[in-house]
Formats: C-alpha cells, sequence, structure tokens
C-alpha cells in the first residue's frame, strides 16, 4: 500500500501529459499539513485516530517522504560491502521539540517558509517537480526521437526550463540532504526535524497496537535493534521508544525468540493461554488491515481546471500575481506550503518560485508572472 500510495504521488507530480485524472489530486489533500492548513476535518480526525490504534502508520506508508527515505535505506544496504546494521541511540528531544516549537512560532507570525521546507510533503514535491521532472521529461525527449525514427508518434517533444534557480538549488539540497541522512542513518529526519513526525511521535505513544517486547522471551541478541531503521529499539533494556516507532515492523520478522509482536496492551497472561502459533510478520497483511480505514476517507471532490493559458514564452513582471484560486497574494502566503503540485500541473510554465518578490515570508510560494 505505501508502494502504491507513493508510486501515485510521484507519478502525478511527474505526469506532464496528464495521464492521471485530475481527481488524483486528493493525494496530496490527505497529507498531514496540507489537511491541517486548510482545516480538512475529515482527513485530520482520520490520521490522529489512525495513530492512536496503531502508531505512526502516516509515517510508514502515507507521506511520500518517508517512503523515499525507505528506498534510500534499501538501496543503501543492498550495495553495501558489509552488511548494513543499525544500533539503538537516545531521542533528541531537546533538538525535535526546538524544531517543532520554531516553526509553530514563525507560522502563526507570519513565517511560513520554515514550514514549508520542512514540512515532508512539501520538501518531497518541490524535490520531485524542480530536480526530477526535468530529467523525467528529457527521458520523454530521448523515447520521442527513438520511436519517430521508427515512424511511431506516441510521445511527442517537450520543452525543458528551469523555471527558478532558486528552487532548484532548493530541490537539490533537500534530495542530498534528506538522502544522505537516510543512507546512512535510516530515518533520522523523521525522528530529528521533521515536525509531523515530532506530533505524530508524540500521539503514538497513546496508541493501542504497539511493538511489544516479551521479557521471558528476549535474550537480549540485539537483532532487531540492528534492523530497526528509527534506531528507537533498547534491547538491553527490552525498551521501545514508541515516539520514534514508524511501524516498518522490520524487527518483527528478525526475532528469532518470538519475543516481539504488535499487539494491544495487557496486564497479565498465564502461561496457559500463551498461543504458540508463530507471530504474524508480514508489514504488506498488517498494512492492508490498517490502512483500509484510510481507504474509507471520502475522495476529495475535484475541482473545475483552471482554463489554460496558452501562449510560448512565460512572461515576467515585476509585480506578481497569485495562482487561480487563491483568493489573494494574502491569504497564499499564510496558507501555502509550497509543494509545487501547482507548479508542476499548471500548463505553460506560468508559475514560478516567488523568491523574495513577496517578501522573505513568501520566497518558496509559487506566483505567475507577466510581461
Amino acid at each position: 500500500m505505501s508502494i502504491l500510495i507513493f508510486s501515485l504521488l510521484t507519478f502525478y507530480f511527474l505526469d506532464f501529459r496528464e495521464v492521471l485524472p485530475h481527481g488524483f489530486h486528493w493525494l496530496g489533500h490527505i497529507q498531514l499539513i496540507p489537511a491541517l492548513i486548510s482545516a480538512n476535518i475529515i482527513v485530520l480526525v482520520v490520521l490522529i485516530v489512525l495513530t492512536l490504534l496503531f502508531g505512526r502508520i502516516y509515517c510508514s506508508s502515507i507521506c511520500p517522504m518517508g517512503v523515499f527515505q525507505d528506498i534510500v535505506s534499501w538501496i543503501s544496504k543492498c550495495t553495501a560491502k558489509k552488511k548494513k546494521r543499525y544500533r539503538f541511540s537516545k531521542a533528541k528531544n531537546i533538538l525535535r521539540w526546538s524544531v517543532f516549537g520554531v516553526t509553530l512560532i514563525a507560522f502563526f507570525a507570519g513565517f511560513p517558509v520554515l514550514l514549508g521546507l520542512i514540512d515532508p510533503y512539501s520538501a518531497y514535491g518541490r524535490m520531485i517537480t524542480n530536480v526530477f521532472k526535468p530529467v523525467y521529461m528529457a527521458g520523454n525527449n530521448l523515447l520521442e526521437s527513438i520511436f519517430t525514427s521508427f515512424g511511431n508518434y506516441t510521445f511527442y517533444k517537450v520543452e525543458i526550463g528551469i523555471l527558478s534557480v532558486f528552487s532548484l538549488v532548493v530541490g537539490i539540497l533537500t534530495f542530498l540532504i534528506i538522502g544522505y541522512l537516510a543512507w546512512r542513518y535510516g530515518r533520522t529526519f523523521c525522528n530529528t526535524i521533521c515536525p509531523v513526525g515530532t506530533l505524530l511521535g508524540f500521539l503514538s505513544k497513546f496508541s493501542l497496537f504497539k511493538v511489544r517486547i516479551d521479557d521471558t522471551k528476549c535474550n537480549g541478541c540485539g537483532l532487531c535493534a540492528m534492523k530497526c531503521k528509527a534506531s528507537c529499539i533498547d534491547s538491553k533494556n527490552h525498551m521501545v521508544d514508541y515516539s520514534r516507532c514508524v511501524d516498518c515492523f522490520n524487527c518483527l520478522g528478525s526475532c528469532k525468540q518470538g519475543a516481539l509482536a504488535f499487539k494491544p496492551y495487557k496486564k497479565k497472561e498465564s502461561k496457559e493461554n500463551i498461543e504458540k502459533e508463530p507471530t504474524d510478520k508480514s508489514k504488506r497483511q498488517f498494512l492492508i488491515t490498517g490502512l483500509a480505514t484510510a481507504v474509507t476517507v471520502p475522495t476529495v471532490m475535484a475541482q473545475d481546471k483552471t482554463n489554460s493559458l496558452l501562449g510560448g514564452k512565460v512572461y515576467k513582471r515585476q509585480t506578481p500575481i497569485s495562482p487561480p484560486g487563491s483568493l489573494s497574494a494574502k491569504h497564499l502566503l499564510h496558507h501555502c506550503t509550497s509543494c509545487h503540485l501547482c507548479v508542476s500541473k499548471f500548463p505553460a510554465n506560468v508559475l514560478k518560485q516567488a523568491f523574495m518578490d513577496s517578501g522573505f515570508g513568501g520566497m518558496i510560494q509559487p506566483m505567475m508572472y507577466f510581461e
């Protein structure tokens, strides 16, 4: 399920041919920060209930940046000469809550750029739009030249251009920094910087279902800690830091003693009632069950398409104009997280990053420019 959501959302950002219908923009609406800013109560309630039931399912399966980090970690594991092993590290709570607090204060003080920079969904969107989409379009042009030479006109050539140097630099830095952290340390970004991870981590402490360690079976071998990309399992003390656990369930399959299980809390369990059946260690089977609740979220109704602006050149003007549907530049400044989905989908490359044209607080928001 996580790969499906990740693939659809990524392709929706890349899809300049509009293969996916416009209704797929609901994939962006189920992300936490956009839902929070737009006061989408249904999505917020579902995400909170999922977290209180199963923990950080959002971070594991819905957030595209989380899945991106898992893919990078998997590639790192496959290409490493030595077998990659993680180890338990103490939570950097002071840093986590400091970043969360500063981001919150900055947002309410009218400076949303910080939230836009470290919101995982928005950061992933800018990375895909500004770094990977030009590469994707270049691949399309290469296929067009090959197919056309054989008289096949399935592909058509498109113009490739950099809309904003600043956007490109931010996208590259995002890819390099988060990619490096995931390559070396797994989910460090999620558990140290990400405000969404900090908030959901706090809620997951009270979740009903958790990865629990049976002290009577655990021999302290540390195999589970070596597999934990969140570095949250203290095998020596038989403890799990639930605020950092992202429900990847890699630890369940690593335990040869059967000491780990994803289950609700029970006060006492008599030896006669202990089940001898093997624990279900399949992440897929759990995610299908757990995310079935999320699928019940009503699909957000597709908005009417904005009339396409025809023309060749990207026009410029000194005074920026906010995109259609944004109500005003001031409203955009306080509600946009700069995921750049509108930049990716808007025709004729009319939208680009404003940088300093709307003040320092709006340096990553998209604006329209005309001559």
